[in-house]
């Protein structure tokens, strides 16, 4: 099976819980909770899919744990649940990560502009600057 549907298969049940799945040497998460590790640990997302070394699984915990957000481990077809909070707080914390990251794209959009403009004439620095002052 692999590792996404592994992911497909435990996430219906833990709707609520951040899913690891650990493939070799490294945890990977899909979808919504690849948006959470994102949040917390600036991860890239590529596919769809977020992967960190074994080693910084403590301190995924430890970070995921602090902000009440439950907890998955998958090794093979087993599940471990290493964090369940009373006051899980993963949706909140979900919603957090979507609009910081629309937040960092627009941004990032925004500069490539500004860049453009500023590299096309120098003088239009002084113009964004300024409408950027007054707003």
């Amino acid at each position: 099976m692999k590792t996404v549907d592994k992911y497909i298969k435990f996430k219906s049940s833990y709707k609520d819980y951040v899913v690891l799945i650990k493939s070799g040497n490294f945890y990977y998460s899909f979808d919504d909770d690849a948006y959470i590790l994102k949040y917390f640990f600036n991860y890239q997302i590529r596919d769809n899919k977020v992967g960190f070394p074994i080693n910084a699984k403590a301190k995924v915990k430890s970070v995921l744990n602090r902000h009440n957000v439950n907890l998955l481990e998958i090794i093979d077809d087993y599940a471990y649940v290493l964090e369940t909070k009373n006051e899980n707080e993963y949706e909140s914390k979900l919603k957090e990560a979507k609009s910081n990251i629309l937040i960092s794209n627009m941004l990032s959009n925004l500069m490539n502009s500004i860049e453009v403009k500023v590299k096309k004439e120098e003088a239009n620095y002084r113009l964004i600057k300024d409408f950027v002052d007054e707003l």
